[in-house]
């Protein structure tokens, strides 16, 4: 990548312009923003970078299937405006890839911008869609050139190369980013030119990394050089080049001035190294640093990554053409290739009219595989000649009759990426693709082919030529699919590829984001359409559409809020394709719906794929597709980033073999006492939210309105009972009835959180404390803290206590009022003074310190409350006085109504929910905690995210990665998987068929029974070996992870199940079981029939935790003459049951073995 850091001394201006820059793309935000509609959005790319797209003018032109697929990602993604240029009426080619385009459109001749404007605006109200359909792009760039001046961006789809050309040069002159792109049947392509000079404020959008620094010393060998190690066991997580900037350091403290940043050089993992004359540090600002001034380093310090301008040259279209940049899609495929093919189309375009060449059409083919050829060996381009290998006629000819078609899952991709970049250039998030994107799946060609040579030897069972004359071919699909919706597909795929998908049964869990996306490409691929079959898509999502789904989960409106996700969706994509069969459902996923979602459903599924968002649900599903040997797509986003992994039956690994590293635990004492950053405060306020507003509220609730409750928790094995308790004997001396007690209530927590306790943590650990090394206490990473004192004009005090107040005349059904409602934050704010005042601190109890433990030891858990037989009576006693006088005093006050019941609410925490004051709450309790150790303290936007878990998410993401889904689902379902689940399933009717007749046979001839068995198996055996699927090639199906902030892709071969040794002469893998088909074996016979065939002996049956035989216990042995069911529990309806049994060989050392399924 060419990138250049320029920079110029002696303009001071223009440096602290950029300086400025960066501050406001770190801490911007933008108060106008629709945050319930954005949210998710926000978080990806920050309020600087949605601030700017709002003011954001776009220019489209092609409203096929590319085109309508950036438009809806841009559009969503909030822009200002956008134009869309066509003049193209709808056709039969648009089908495939058009989800706005219906065979009526068709038929009308009606123009393509105009179909899709109406359903684009319905996807934001904040954007502005426009027309132009009365003038080519030639007409445009000639003689209104001066209506494109508007635009901040101008993307170009179906456009021709003189064109691209000449509006590249116009957006050159002009300062306007230009992208070209496009798909032609399975390739596609990107270009973009951002012009000289393109500033790109965050290369990454990764979060910021912070490390403590445990010593810095002078470089014994540089005497320039710092070096800087961190803390033990703290990896810093910086790369070559980052740059950094200092606080904290006490000794070296001209190192903490905020002006200077540092560049670094990596020494390892745990140590970094920066030189202080380096005339790339800051445009010079810390060379003014006299290493031999500084002073010795004491201890302390933080070193904190940030974030630099990069500017970014661009060639001219013509210029990159010749010269191209290309970045890497697969490193499998060779990118010179598809840049000479792409280029190869813009000259056959060029010379025939601007038509591309014509499906089986010889004429066409040959011409095409001629420029190939003729620019693959002229030096037009600055890269070596392609080799003869390299450039196959026939596999040209087959691209040349594709070109006009075109498949949903590739302009996903493409449009998707494209969407994504052009945000990129209307606010400098992200770094630009520099210039050339190619990305194919010429491969499913060659599939193609394969599948049509099979199809020809099954149906006529002999030989046939490999080619049938091109007309004839094309006669042939003219006369079938003119009509047919599938024609611009079928050009891709081939009519077998296209029948398998028609007739598929699949089923996805999940239609949120990439749910949305998948039925997108289901429904333009045409996926359960064949009305003679029993093909359908099943879809199953137990969530609710909200506000913040719009953003990115396209096929909602704000008409479907508070509507089932799945059924909206199933309607919506009915509306794309009205043959389409979708069956909408809102289960979980999980073993309480396995009465749904069962054998006899799995078994008759062709595919699965999971659109889930949470990892216990994702394991479940593919426990499943693991036992039941189905294909399993899986994926899932993060801003930014995304992936896809193929799960293959007999052939690769599962979702569960990779597991994701454990998230971290914080230290108990950490959070208690000792918090070191901005997440430990949010997490402490979380905690401090539900104990205060769900969990106390929840037992005061029961206490005071259940009978029993108070002898149920005394009674119980709980080792929280005492501490329970004497938090609701608190509740009940201080019981809040009014919204004056609220507010009470509130200063006095206030109080005994930010003072009282970190008074008491100072008596523990006072601030002069030295460890037994002489190293004082508090030493970062323990930040040493300072009580808090009331303030009612302090912004932050009076927040906690509003919004304290607030959640608890929630909890206790308390009306906020003292004469009049209040309806103003001011008004609420004016009666908390007015009490606070009139209150004079009276119910704020003074702090009397403890003789408390505080525990430092970060490995120490949260300790368990002791008690004495006697403070157990006296607390009961207590409690049970406090109950009986709360109940007469209520029923004096309610005209002694006896009946009438304290109802106590408690809260569950809601992040989207902006009148209910919790994330304002967590906010001020946050950043109060934060004040305290000098924490910096953060605004409500960045409190939402850490303390809501929210997971970043744009549709621009997920609208590629569900198209890298769909290309993977095309090859499953035109694999062997197919043609074998098919057979299997046939195989299966047969057998049950067997077994029912061979059950009546043993009734009339019980003394056949075991010869009958035993048939029974050997027949069974047999059907296994021939139910083994004739696996395919690994390398035809790709795993893909994906980051479009960088952009990058990594694009590997699924990984291989793994094997599973069980002796010398067994293996086995995830997917294999070993059944016994034998409902009356004893155990005796079951243990015989693994010693014979395996020479492995039994030495436990398990059913889930369930011991069911052990060799080595004496009193099992009488169990061996017993059939084995009799010792099974909870089988009836069951047709199988999975047993874990363990082994061991015959020198009794362990053996492992597969699940054993028992045919019941």
């Amino acid at each position: 990548m060419d990138i250049e850091m320029k920079v110029d001394n002696d303009q001071q201006q223009q440096q602290q312009q950029s300086i400025d820059d960066i501050n406001n793309h770190e801490t911007y935000r933008d108060n106008s923003l629709d945050d319930s509609l954005y949210s998710r959005q926000r978080y990806v790319l920050g309020d600087f970078a949605m601030s700017k797209l709002s003011k954001g003018d776009v220019f489209l032109s092609g409203l096929g299937g590319v085109g309508v697929e950036i438009a809806k990602n841009i559009i969503l993604a909030g822009i200002k405006s956008i134009t869309l240029h066509d003049t193209k009426e709808a056709s039969i080619y648009d089908l495939s890839s058009q989800f706005y385009i219906n065979p009526e459109h068709v038929d009308q001749k009606l123009n393509r911008a105009i179909i899709s404007q109406s359903h684009l605006q319905e996807l934001n109200p904040y954007v502005k869609v426009n027309t132009i359909t009365n003038l080519s792009l030639s007409d445009l760039i000639l003689n209104n050139s001066n209506s494109l001046l508007q635009f901040k961006c101008i993307i170009l789809t179906e456009s021709n190369l003189n064109d691209q050309i000449k509006i590249n040069e116009f957006c050159r002159e002009n300062d306007i980013k230009f992208i070209v792109a496009d798909c032609y049947g399975l390739g596609g392509w990107v270009f973009n030119d951002f012009g000289d000079e393109f500033k790109v404020y965050d290369k990454n959008g990764e979060e910021l990394k912070e490390v403590f620094i445990s010593n810095i010393s002078i470089s014994t060998q540089n005497p320039n050089q710092l070096i800087i190690n961190c803390m033990e066991n703290h990896i810093h997580g910086f790369e070559e080049n980052d740059y950094i900037q200092f606080k904290e350091i006490i000794g070296m403290d001209q190192l903490n001035d905020q002006s200077k940043k540092f560049k670094i050089n990596i020494i390892n993992s745990n140590c970094f190294s920066i030189n202080l004359n380096d005339n790339s540090n800051n445009n010079n600002s810390n060379s003014n640093i006299d290493i031999k001034s500084l002073p010795p380093y004491q201890r302390g310090g933080i070193a904190i990554q940030t974030k630099s301008i990069e500017l970014l040259k661009f060639k001219s279209l013509n210029k990159s053409m010749i010269e191209p940049e290309i970045i890497d899609f697969d490193f499998m495929k060779d990118s010179r290739y598809n840049h000479l093919i792409r280029h190869s189309i813009e000259i056959f375009k060029e010379r025939n009219e601007n038509q591309l060449p014509r499906e089986f059409n010889k004429d066409d083919s040959m011409e095409f595989v001629k420029i190939v050829n003729e620019f693959n060996m002229n030096d037009y381009f600055k890269f070596d000649h392609l080799n003869d290998d390299q450039i196959k006629e026939d596999q040209l000819i087959r691209i040349s009759n594709s070109l006009r078609g075109k498949i949903c899952p590739l302009t996903s991709v493409i449009g998707g990426f494209v969407a994504q970049e052009a945000l990129k250039s209307l606010t400098g998030k992200f770094t630009p693709l520099k210039q050339w994107l190619y990305i194919d799946c010429f491969e499913l060609l060659e599939q193609q082919q394969q599948q049509q040579q099979q199809q020809q030897q099954q149906q006529q069972q002999q030989q046939q030529q490999q080619q049938q004359h091109q007309h004839q071919e094309k006669q042939i699909l003219e006369i079938k699919y003119q009509n047919n919706r599938k024609y611009s597909q079928i050009l891709c795929l081939g009519e077998l590829i296209c029948d398998r998908l028609s007739n598929a049964k699949l089923f996805m869990v999940g239609s949120g984001a990439i749910g949305c996306e998948m039925l997108k490409n289901y429904a333009l691929l045409s996926v359960a359409t064949n009305s003679e079959s029993d093909s359908l898509i099943t879809i199953t999502d137990n969530d609710l559409i909200e506000k913040s789904n719009l953003n990115r989960q396209f096929l909602f409106r704000n008409k479907d809020i508070n509507q089932w996700k799945s059924s909206v969706a199933a309607l919506a994509t009915h509306s794309m394709n009205s043959s389409i069969k979708i069956q909408a459902n809102q289960d979980k996923i999980e073993g309480a719906t396995e009465n749904i979602y069962n054998d006899d459903f799995y078994n008759q599924l062709d595919v699965v794929v999971s659109a889930l968002d949470n990892v216990e649900a994702r394991l479940y599903l593919d426990k499943q597709c693991v036992s039941h040997a189905l294909p399993l797509l899986e994926s899932g986003t993060l801003g930014t980033k995304g992936h896809v992994q193929v799960i293959l039956p007999y052939l690769t690994e599962s979702y569960a073999s990779q597991k994701d590293p454990n998230e971290k635990q914080t230290p108990f004492c950490t959070l208690k006492s000792f918090p070191t950053n901005l997440d430990h405060c949010i997490q402490w306020s979380r905690d401090k939210f539900e104990k205060f507003f769900a969990i106390n509220p929840l037992e005061l609730d029961k206490f005071i309105n259940q009978p029993h409750y108070l002898e149920q928790l005394l009674n119980s094995s709980s080792s929280n009972k005492i501490s329970t308790s004497r938090t609701l004997s608190k509740m009940m001396d201080n019981f809040i009835e009014s919204w004056k007690d609220c507010i009470i209530m509130a200063r006095i927590k206030f109080e005994k959180l930010f003072n009282h306790n970190i008074r008491q943590l100072l008596k523990s650990y006072p601030l002069d404390l030295k460890t037994k090394e002489g190293i004082p206490f508090w030493t970062l990473p323990k930040r040493p803290p300072t009580p808090l004192l009331f303030d009612k004009d302090d912004e932050l005090h009076l927040s906690f206590i509003r919004n304290l107040s607030l959640l608890y005349s929630q909890v206790y059904n308390i009306t906020p009022r003292v004469e009049n409602t209040f309806t103003t934050i001011d008004d609420i704010n004016k009666s908390i003074k007015d009490i606070l005042i009139n209150d004079n601190s009276k119910s704020v109890p003074e702090f009397k310190p403890k003789n408390k433990n505080i525990i430092s030891d970060e490995k120490a858990s949260a300790p368990i409350e002791t008690f004495t037989l006697e403070q157990f009576q006296d607390l009961t006693i207590k409690l049970n006085n406090q109950l009986l006088n709360f109940k007469k005093s209520k029923a004096h006050n309610d005209n002694c109504n006896n009946n009438n019941n304290t109802k106590i609410n408690y809260l569950s925490f809601e992040k989207d929910d902006d009148s209910n004051h919790h994330i304002d709450f967590i906010t001020s309790i946050s950043n109060l905690r934060a004040r305290i150790y000098q924490i910096q303290e953060s605004d409500r936007f960045k409190v939402k995210l850490i303390a809501g878990k929210i997971i970043p998410a744009i549709a621009t993401t997920t609208s590629v990665i569900a198209g890298f889904v769909s290309l993977e689902l095309i090859k499953v379902l035109s694999s062997n998987y197919y043609q074998f689940k098919k057979q299997s399933q046939q195989q299966q009717q047969q057998q049950q068929q067997q077994q029912q007749q061979q059950q009546q046979q043993q009734q009339q001839q019980q003394q056949q029974q075991q010869q009958q068995q035993q048939q029974q198996q050997q027949q069974q055996q047999q059907q296994q070996q021939q139910q083994q699927p004739q696996l395919p090639p690994i390398e035809n199906f790709k795993n893909y992870f994906v980051n479009l902030a960088l952009p990058s892709f990594q694009i590997c071969e699924p990984g291989l199940a793994p094997k599973i040794k069980v002796t010398n002469s067994f293996n086995y893998t995830l997917w294999d079981n070993w059944e016994i088909n034998q409902p009356n074996i004893t155990i005796r016979e079951f243990n015989e029939y693994f010693e014979n065939k395996y020479k492995i002996k039994v030495s436990g049956i398990y059913q889930d935790v369930s011991l069911i035989y052990m060799a080595a216990l004496p009193s099992h042995k009488k169990r061996l003459s017993i059939p084995l069911k009799n010792h099974l529990s909870d089988i009836d309806g069951l047709k199988y049951i999975d047993l874990f049994v363990s082994f061991v060989e015959e020198d009794d050392k362990e053996a492992q073995g597969p699940p054993i399924r028992f045919i019941l």
